[in-house]
């Protein structure tokens, strides 16, 4: 092993956000299992009285692959416009190795299109959505159509997603690890647990769970967002993975918001939540 695949850095730990609350008025149906383990099951979200079928935000939970589960909400606001709201579970670093949480979440979608009907959602009108790791697992699902090995869904193809403080390329990102304050190196960081040995012993699997590797000109458009001040996942994840696809002739949004850093409260209420909700709008009603 050698120097590079040690760290005297901190493992980052989460921010710590209390588990939001239901808005009235909002019927919640838990744990819809699509698998056997615990963590692949789905929440479903629907607003009393909105017209039916509901467009629908489908939200992936950050945790850096080993933390939290499907209640860490983030993106709880969008039942207050009309929008039915699913939040997807997957299996964490230490439940199985990558490309596990990549599978579960399509094996997730998949069930949840498959069953759209009994909940009275429209799958035509879907938007993406995650923040940290779940930023980067639903950019891997709607990039890495054609990766076998990823369990993709056959046709899948959500009007948008909203990508918010992801890792997108993550053999960059290691490039720079010096100047991260957390590990992202050694075994004991998240991605040496999802490998199971020091992340940069595999460079192939750094290409292979990076979505900037898997950018296609028909992608759905993409809203990007990043806090300036993020020092666990730095600001050019985001801004380079934008300027990636809309090389490729994506339409992608980038903003980049001053003086917040990972998991701040700002991404969750006021304006950005009202940018995030009116970009679910425009996508969805076309």
């Amino acid at each position: 092993m050698t120097d590079t695949q040690t760290s005297a850095k901190p493992q980052h730990t989460g921010t710590v956000i209390p588990l939001p609350e239901v808005p009235p008025g909002v019927e919640v149906i838990h744990d819809v299992s699509f698998g056997p383990h615990e963590r692949q099951a789905y929440d479903v979200y629907l607003p009393e009285g909105a017209a039916r079928p509901l467009p629908v935000v489908v939200f992936f939970h950050p945790g850096a692959w080993q933390r939290r589960d499907k209640r860490a909400v983030r993106t709880m606001f969008v039942l207050e416009h009309s929008f039915a709201l699913v939040s997807i579970g997957y299996r964490l670093a230490q439940h199985a190795r990558f490309p596990a949480q990549v599978q579960d979440v399509n094996d997730g979608l998949r069930h949840l299109i498959d069953h759209a009907a009994d909940y009275g959602i429209d799958p035509d009108r879907m938007v993406l959505a995650g923040t940290s790791a779940g930023a980067h697992l639903a950019s891997l699902a709607v990039l890495a159509k054609d990766h076998a090995a990823f369990h993709p869904v056959e046709n899948l193809s959500p009007c948008g997603i909203v990508a918010v403080y992801g890792a997108y390329d993550l053999a960059h990102l290691l490039e720079s690890a010096d100047d991260l304050a957390t590990d992202h190196v050694s075994a004991d960081s998240p991605l040496g647990l999802m490998f199971g040995e020091p992340p940069l012993d595999r460079m192939d699997l750094l290409r292979e769970i990076s979505p900037a590797n898997y950018i296609r000109s028909d992608a759905p458009p993409f809203l990007i967002l990043h806090g300036r001040e993020d020092h666990v996942l730095p600001w050019r994840q985001s801004a380079d993975f934008a300027n990636r696809l809309f090389d490729a002739g994506v339409n992608a949004t980038l903003q980049v918001v001053p003086h917040v850093g990972h998991g701040a409260e700002a991404f969750r209420t006021g304006r950005i939540a009202d940018e995030i909700t009116a970009f679910a709008k425009h996508v969805t009603e076309g």
